[in-house]
């Protein structure tokens, strides 16, 4: 496998392909990044109010609370239209990263494969597995790290220091082991959208197809390279979003009205918003060509039992089993 050409065609083929990085890349990255923007924000505050750089203990999760029920008493008519927009948009958040994925596969993998079909068509075949990578993805975002980090963070803001020091060592633990299980069902995914397998099913044929072609390791370590690339971007633009928002908003209400800083604050929140999704899309779509190109070539090669004789491009039995050159043939 030639890993350079692999990856610059893919990066070209990302670059011609201006819609699905629109639909299946900053599409679902408004909805992912906007979560992470709003979780970074509220662990910010939560670590700000906790015991450890505040004398008040107050729990910042209470002063959330108390914050949207003195709002729903002042505001009462805007209590529906704001409870339906959450609750659609936490839908989205839930349901389009993974339909999308699914659909991303499928367009890239059809066009790889000679088959010329748009957007929309490769979205109503990702439908017949959204379900199965839906369910697999809850799966595997037990061990995300991300969802470790917010058990870490839990842990050090509600039990302390000491107690956090002592469950180090088995967070790492978690860590590494999600690491490799993250590693080992790198093609999990690709079984289901591709090949239509069940969930349980494409996991073992992944672990497998990771061990059978263990070489290519110097190719996944460089995908989880643009993968920690992706996730520095995200956590970059992730921080900036809250603290530009923050800062200026503090700025402007000490020079002009509250209001005004408000809306600027908005402003410059929605305009980072945007930057970071498409970075994101960009690196999402990129990603997808790269691993289903790898996941195409790697089950298109036949695999040789210790029993099956081999026979070379020319039709000879190269060497019997002593090294020495078969003249059979």
């Amino acid at each position: 496998m030639n890993y350079r050409k692999l990856i610059v065609e893919s990066w070209q083929y990302t670059q011609k392909n201006k819609k699905l990085i629109r639909w299946c890349g900053f599409f679902p990255a408004i909805f992912t990044t906007t979560i992470a923007v709003w979780y970074i924000a509220y662990q910010f505050f939560a670590f700000k109010e906790s015991y450890l750089f505040s004398a008040d203990h107050e729990s910042f999760f209470s002063e959330v609370m108390l914050m949207i029920w003195d709002f729903i008493i002042v505001h009462v008519s805007w209590t529906v239209p704001i409870i339906l927009f959450v609750a659609i948009f936490f839908m989205c958040y839930l349901f389009v990263p993974t339909l999308t994925k699914a659909t991303a596969i499928q367009f890239i993998a059809r066009h790889k494969n000679g088959q010329n079909l748009t957007i929309g068509d490769s979205l109503k075949h990702a439908f017949f597995s959204f379900l199965r990578l839906f369910e697999y993805h809850l799966l595997i975002k037990t061990f995300g790290f991300f969802t470790i980090l917010l058990e870490m963070s839990f842990v050090l803001r509600n039990l302390g220091p000491m107690m956090f020091k002592f469950l180090l060592p088995i967070f790492i633990i978690i860590m590494v082991v999600g690491f490799l299980l993250t590693l080992l069902f790198t093609y999990t995914d690709f079984f289901i959208v591709v090949d239509n397998k069940k969930v349980f099913e494409s996991i073992k044929g992944s672990i497998k197809l990771v061990i059978l072609n263990w070489k290519h390791t110097f190719l996944i370590t460089i995908l989880m390279i643009l993968i920690g690339i992706r996730i520095i971007i995200q956590v970059f633009m992730v921080f900036l979003i809250p603290i530009l928002i923050i800062t200026t908003t503090g700025y402007i209400a000490t020079i002009v009205l509250p209001f005004t800083a408000v809306i600027i604050g908005a402003i410059l929140g929605v305009i980072c918003l945007i930057i970071a999704a498409y970075l994101n899309g960009i690196v999402d779509i990129f990603s997808y060509s790269v691993w289903t190109t790898t996941f195409l070539e790697l089950t298109a090669q036949k695999e040789v039992s210790a029993r099956e004789v081999f026979v070379d491009d020319l039709g000879e039995k190269p060497h019997d089993y002593h090294g020495h050159k078969n003249l059979e043939n």
